[in-house]
């Protein structure tokens, strides 16, 4: 398969997956480390981080500490590794994006694609299954141990997402018109000419339509 149409295959099956978290525990369940389905020869290392946003000056006595803290989206960072066998692998064990004559840098160019097009990602870790997830960093080393290979460490962070609607009303059922509704497009309005005042006539010194400058009628 050339990379380019790997590349579409692994885009298109990533994005357009229906999976929510549940059907996902239940489909990947037993499955072992997948990341979308995507399987590696070797796991060396998963971290797993939770962490709370919290104030640090003192809080009363009795108010809500949810006003005062709040949960940071989860992130795991995973050490995995291919070899030449990764497509082969990933064919004997059937709907993965790989294909068996995959190698090492289709599937590097695979990972960055998903990362560049911001793909929400279902990862399944040995300890947890994390649905929404980005790829926040993509990290490569290669060394005289791994030049055959391909080292991958990998940051997934979860994306919040929520839904939104929005409220149209009217005029009418509004208790300040003036002051809370929409602007509206009155069109063109003609400037009208103001008439000379009684200050003006007086003191004078007023021009129609300007600033007043008052003079001293007593000299």
């Amino acid at each position: 398969m050339a990379t380019g149409s790997f590349l579409s295959s692994a885009l298109s099956q990533a994005a357009a997956s229906p999976f929510t978290e549940k059907a996902a525990s239940l489909l990947l369940a037993g499955r072992g480390r997948t990341i979308m389905g995507l399987f590696a020869d070797v796991t060396i290392e998963e971290k797993h981080k939770d962490e709370i946003e919290m104030t640090e000056h003192p809080t009363e006595v009795g108010s809500p500490i949810s006003d005062h803290a709040y949960k940071l989206p989860p992130e795991v960072t995973i050490k995995v590794g291919w070899s030449e066998s990764a497509g082969r692998l990933n064919g004997m064990v059937g709907n993965s994006i790989l294909s068996e004559t995959t190698g090492l840098v289709a599937v590097y160019e695979a990972l960055q694609q998903l990362q560049n097009s911001y793909v929400k990602l279902i990862v399944s870790t040995g300890k947890r299954l994390y649905t929404n997830m980005l790829i926040k960093s993509l990290g490569c080393t290669t060394d005289l141990q791994s030049e055959n290979v391909l080292m991958i460490d990998i940051t997934f962070k979860k994306i919040i997402t929520v839904n939104t609607s929005e409220t149209v009303m009217v005029v009418e059922n509004q208790k300040n018109p003036s002051a809370t509704a929409a602007v509206q497009d009155a069109g063109t309005v003609q400037k009208k000419e103001v008439s000379e005042s009684v200050i003006s006539k007086l003191f004078g010194g007023g021009e129609v339509g300007g600033a007043y400058l008052l003079s001293n009628p007593f000299g």
